[in-house]
């Protein structure tokens, strides 16, 4: 799953392991050179969060920026909402498409954060990328 990010990021693509977990670290190109941001990726054998029916390799956690607002954060850790978890494989990450484009959709995130907070935030800021309503349908009893 690494080997085109390594091929990429090489030596700043850091591996953190722990107690069944692996994580990546990188400094990402997402305003300029001059302004890289430090990002984390962390892959939990059996995550403390909510996977929403996902295999865990499908919903890892990625942190960078910590406490900069934003409207797609998770409240409980300040991890970066990256995707709808119930859409399906074609409009979310999966860990067959490779660390890399994790990155890359972790690039576009940043960079929509950045323009939603100097367009004012949770004032009106707007979003660029795609967005979909934050929580999950309700199935009625029957």
């Amino acid at each position: 799953m690494e080997a085109h990010a390594r091929r990429l990021h090489g030596d700043n693509l850091r591996i953190i392991e722990g107690p069944y977990a692996l994580g990546y670290q990188v400094d990402l190109d997402v305003r300029g050179p001059n302004d890289l941001v430090l990002v984390t990726v962390v892959f939990y054998a059996r995550p403390a969060y909510d996977t929403y029916g996902l295999h865990a390799e499908d919903y890892p956690r990625v942190w960078a920026e910590l406490g900069m607002p934003s409207k797609h954060r998770m409240s409980e850790d300040d991890a970066l909402c990256l995707y709808y978890p119930l859409d399906p494989p074609s409009r979310r990450w999966t860990a067959t498409k490779g660390l890399n484009d994790l990155l890359d959709v972790t690039v576009d995130h940043l960079g929509y954060e950045a323009y939603w907070r100097a367009t004012g935030g949770h004032a009106g800021g707007e979003w660029l990328g795609d967005e979909a309503e934050h929580g999950f349908p309700t199935v009625d009893a029957a």
